[in-house]
């Protein structure tokens, strides 16, 4: 998988799920879009982060193997 597509397929994940658990609670329509794009937007941002501190780990390992 690439690495751009990644944080997007999690943070759309991320925002499905949301949507559907506003749904089960009768919220209206709009509302729940707009949590789970809210969600979404917080599951992207969220992967990039976790990503970017799984490179600094890694990299941390290597020099210090080095």
């Amino acid at each position: 998988m690439k690495k751009t597509l990644k944080p997007i397929l999690e943070g759309l994940a991320v925002g499905c799920v949301f949507v559907s658990i506003t749904m089960l609670f009768e919220i209206p329509m709009y509302m729940s879009l707009i949590i789970g794009a809210l969600a979404a937007l917080g599951g992207y941002r969220n992967s990039v982060k976790m990503d970017k501190a799984k490179a600094e780990k890694a990299a941390a390992a290597e020099k210090k193997n080095d």
